[in-house]
């Protein structure tokens, strides 16, 4: 009776089952066939439960494959529905093929004039390339670290002025933040739900070249890529941060579209591979997680490099490792094999390169620590700084080139790090630029060679500040003060760190900033018109001139340079000197103002 009860049931299973893929086949083909192919593979399958409470992955170790599946809503629960063959992906590479090419998911408006690239194929350099390629090493000596929510194009602006020779690196742009942009533009512009521009304004008139060139409107992706309209950026970095190639590849496109238009021209491209933000390695699975698999990182700078159409290098900003596989500890890294770590970075290093696409990397001194909950500030403090792991790459690959970042925060301490590897490209810094940009002044005297020709240099800060009043001028004409101005006032801000009255400066700044809400709301009670005010140039000027004395509006770099480095020099120390520890100390000044403006923002 039990046997006849057992077969009954399978039988009674083996119907069922037959109408439920009879219905797939019916509504989705393609779901049908996938799960017909799971089901041949349940018995020697594994699954993992994802992020989502409803969504799995599971490998099969017949066909090395994970694939993405769903719960289906039924008594039988351990069933698990793939989704279209599409959404499966061999280890964490996730590439939605069609005819095995990578597809585009744009519009009639993508430009059809370059032909889709197979996956394996690698587009050939042009000359543009080669071009960049050299401007990206002559400038590589000293780098503006990109930093989130402080490298935007008006502090880029206000470096620009300072050093004509350094190179400067965006804030991390997320790849799908700029292909959704451009997805929800295009729609946009296909559902005439394009508000019509503001009549008889510039920024109208870029709007209108936008949809005739490329049938969308470019205002919203230029927030992320846009670059200052009163001078060229010169030589500059844009960081994409991502783990998905086909996004990746597809914001390189948009980014060429973008230099078309002539909104952005920037020397080369940065795959983001260092960032240990929870935020980034954690939850977003790119930053510093992907040194993890470095297959994935070769496999995203080929996409990048195609995107780019072989017309900007592709560079690689990492650390020199991860926590992966052991529980970090101060005590337990110090024990750690050395030659064990170095072998880790030294096999990324070679899988990336291999690719033929990334000669150049910027290698932050330190592991990230991924397995902990460590903040960014952590992982800038507690892992130990080796910069001898990346003077040995230095040596190892004489054919590829390096910066080095991490622990630096003066022209006098990346001078001496140059010189005792010369071999080394460059030194990058990034919170000591942040605080003190002016620190920076003699960055091209010491750190470049002479110039072939005479470059007119600003000659003070207030020189520096009417070359930067043009472009806050510009910037407000083009875009609306209520939302620009307080990122054009936050660049000036720190122009004047460390200097007497320097405080009730940074508290006019911030007036300054809030007047336009101000000035909007008493418009609104017929008080005052925003219109009759004068522009922001006139504004940041006054500030300056009634807060701060001439010496030091009229000091130039190489007084400045003396005033703050003198006694290090003097004493030939670079670790222990006055310049130092005064740098020091303004950077611990413009941190503790960080968090109060932080805490003002949230209020």
């Amino acid at each position: 009776m039990t046997l006849c009860k057992r077969h009954h049931l399978k039988y009674s299973y083996s119907v069922t089952m037959f109408f439920y893929f009879y219905w797939c086949f019916q509504s989705n083909r393609n779901r049908a066939v996938s799960a017909l192919q799971y089901t041949t593979t349940t018995a020697t399958t594994t699954t993992r439960r994802n992020i989502s409470t409803t969504r799995h992955v599971s490998f099969s170790t017949t066909t090395g494959r994970f694939t993405s599946c769903y719960k289906v809503p039924s008594p039988s629960s351990s069933f698990l529905f793939p989704l279209s063959p599409c959404s499966s992906f061999s280890g964490r590479h996730r590439y939605p093929r069609k005819n095995n090419r990578l597809f585009n998911s744009s519009s009639s408006h993508h430009n059809n004039n370059i032909p889709p690239l197979l996956h394996n194929t690698i587009a050939p350099k042009t000359e543009t390339y080669h071009q960049k390629l050299a401007q990206l090493h002559s400038s590589s000596p000293l780098s503006l670290a990109p930093m989130m929510e402080y490298t935007d194009r008006h502090f880029r602006h206000m470096v620009r002025l300072i050093s004509h020779n350094t190179l400067v690196y965006t804030e991390m742009v997320a790849a799908n933040a700029i292909v959704h942009e451009r997805q929800d533009a295009l729609k946009r512009h296909d559902n005439l739900l394009t508000p019509p521009p503001p009549p008889g304004s510039l920024l109208s008139q870029q709007i209108q070249q936008d949809l005739d060139t490329f049938g969308y409107d470019m205002t919203y992706l230029r927030r992320f890529l846009g670059q200052g309209t009163i001078m060229k950026e010169g030589p500059s970095v844009l960081q994409l941060g991502g783990s998905d190639p086909l996004q990746l590849q597809q914001a390189c496109e948009t980014l060429l579209e973008m230099t078309q238009r002539g909104y952005c021209d920037y020397t080369a491209v940065n795959l983001n591979c260092g960032c240990p933000s929870p935020k980034v390695a954690g939850k977003g699975c790119f930053g510093a997680a992907l040194m993890q698999d470095p297959e994935l990182v070769k496999d995203l700078v080929i996409a990048m490099h195609n995107g780019c159409r072989g017309q900007l290098p592709i560079t690689v900003k990492c650390r020199i490792g991860t926590d992966e596989g052991y529980t970090f500890t101060r005590q337990g890294y110090q024990e750690m094999d050395e030659e064990k770590e170095y072998g880790n970075l030294y096999r990324f290093i070679e899988t990336v390169a291999s690719s033929g696409v990334v000669t150049d990397f910027q290698i932050h001194a330190r592991i990230a620590v991924l397995s902990k909950n460590f903040s960014p500030a952590d992982n800038r403090k507690v892992p130990t700084l080796k910069y001898e792991v990346v003077r040995r790459l230095v040596e190892d690959y004489p054919e590829l080139t390096f910066s080095l970042n991490g622990g630096i925060n003066t022209i006098v301490d990346a001078k001496a790090e140059l010189e005792k590897c010369p071999k080394l490209a460059g030194i990058m810094i990034g919170r000591a630029w942040a605080a003190n940009p002016w620190s920076f002044a003699m960055a091209d005297e010491i750190l470049y060679p002479p110039p072939s020709k005479n470059i007119k240099k600003h000659k003070n800060r207030l020189d520096v500040l009417k070359a930067y009043g043009k472009h806050a001028d510009m910037e407000e004409t083009i875009w609306d003060p209520l939302k620009v101005r307080r990122f054009i006032t936050k660049a000036a801000t720190p122009l004047f760190a460390g200097e007497p009255m320097g405080k009730k400066y940074r508290i006019a700044l911030d007036e300054i900033a809030a007047r336009p809400k101000k000035l909007q709301q008493q418009q609104q009670q017929k008080e005052k018109n925003l219109q009759e005010e004068p522009p922001i140039s006139e504004l940041i000027l006054q500030a300056a001139m009634e807060n701060l004395s001439q010496d030091v509006l009229l000091r130039t770099p190489q007084e400045s340079f003396e005033m703050l480095y003198g006694n290090e020099i003097a004493n030939n120390s670079s670790s222990s000197g006055q310049g130092q520890s005064s740098q020091k100390w303004i950077i611990q000044d413009w941190q503790q103002d960080r968090k109060k403006q932080d805490g003002f923002q949230r209020q």
